[in-house]
């Protein structure tokens, strides 16, 4: 992964020709466990059903789809190990009348713990149609409900006394390379580009994987680089999309995503989870680049106000004077 992402940005080449240029090129890698830490899962004991249908089948479970795809995952999951079309699975509300308990849509666990329980139930309803289709047994024996549970793989040990051993049954990778630039007038910080080398399993739908890891690297960037949380007395006094600013798509540089792929043996498919990976690494990486573009960023955001305050502890006297004007033009544009 970090091979790749060196070779695809020339990192080292950049590193060395932008010094003293304004422009900097920095890399972070980090992880992100999926599903529950520790127990967690055994303790949710997670349960999906499969009803059979006339067509297919019926997806019922409670993950919520909050438009990170989860209905359209999961039906790709059993349309596959049921062998039918996509068309032919249908998924339930996620009405706990009517649904087991899966567990939360939260911790990455949606597509690998969830999405298991269901290839399980998928590849459990195959067996019993003993080579039929939905349809014709359905006509000739009507339908039925399979239901799996959630089982901790054997290899996976945890001590819930001594808080030791697997704290997660797997990770996703990832590396991001972020290249911007300061303006020296108005200190504010450009990102030009980023590269997102992830890797997550197996990508049960590509499309969708890239616009979750696009979409969590713009939230990162504006953690990085907008969104100040100003608190007093104990509450937030800027919340309000006019003084707590988070970035638009204008503010979104290229994002050039690479997912790579080492299945998971307990995933479906090999997947694992990849919804929250993508926030974790813009932000050191933007700090990494800052830091190679001159500025000593000890804190985020990083807006043009810390800027200036961390030039102007940085630089010979000389030039202290330049970052004085900055702070004045910053001050003019904004009155």
């Amino acid at each position: 992964m970090l091979r790749e992402a060196l070779r695809r940005t020339r990192f080292r080449e950049k590193r060395r020709t932008w010094a003293a240029s304004g422009r900097g090129i920095g890399l972070s890698l980090f992880f992100h466990g999926s599903g529950f830490t520790g127990s967690g899962e055994v303790k949710l004991g997670s349960r999906a059903s499969l009803q059979l249908t006339e067509r297919g089948a019926r997806i019922l479970v409670a993950s919520t789809e909050i438009g990170q795809g989860t209905r359209t995952m999961h039906a790709q999951i059993v349309a596959d190990a049921l062998g039918v079309s996509f068309d032919a699975v249908d998924v339930h509300d996620a009405d706990t009348a009517h649904v087991p308990d899966s567990g939360p849509t939260v911790a990455s666990r949606t597509c690998m713990v969830v999405g298991r329980l269901l290839q399980r139930a998928a590849e459990e309803m195959r067996g019993r149609l003993n080579g039929l289709t939905p349809a014709q047994y359905y006509h000739r024996h009507g339908s039925f409900t399979v239901t799996t549970q959630y089982e901790k793989p054997h290899d996976l040990q945890w001590d819930e006394g001594a808080y030791r051993g697997d704290a997660y049954g797997t990770y996703g990778w990832g590396c991001n390379v972020v290249e911007l630039e300061v303006d020296p007038a108005t200190w504010e910080v450009k990102v030009r580009r980023v590269t997102a080398v992830v890797e997550i399993g197996k990508a049960i739908h590509p499309i969708m994987v890239r616009g979750q890891i696009e979409g969590g690297t713009a939230q990162g960037l504006g953690y990085a680089l907008l969104e100040d949380v100003v608190m007093r007395e104990g509450r937030m006094v800027n919340a309000q999309l006019t003084n707590y600013i988070i970035p638009t798509p204008l503010d979104t540089p290229p994002i050039g995503v690479v997912v790579l792929e080492r299945p998971y043996q307990h995933g479906p498919h090999g997947a694992k989870g990849v919804g929250e990976m993508p926030i974790d690494g813009p932000a050191p990486a933007v700090v990494n680049a800052l830091r190679h573009a001159g500025y000593d960023v000890r804190a985020i955001p990083a807006t043009p106000e810390r800027l200036m305050t961390c030039a102007a502890m940085t630089a010979p006297p000389s030039s202290r004077a330049d970052a004085g004007l900055g702070s004045r033009r910053i001050k003019r544009a904004r009155a």
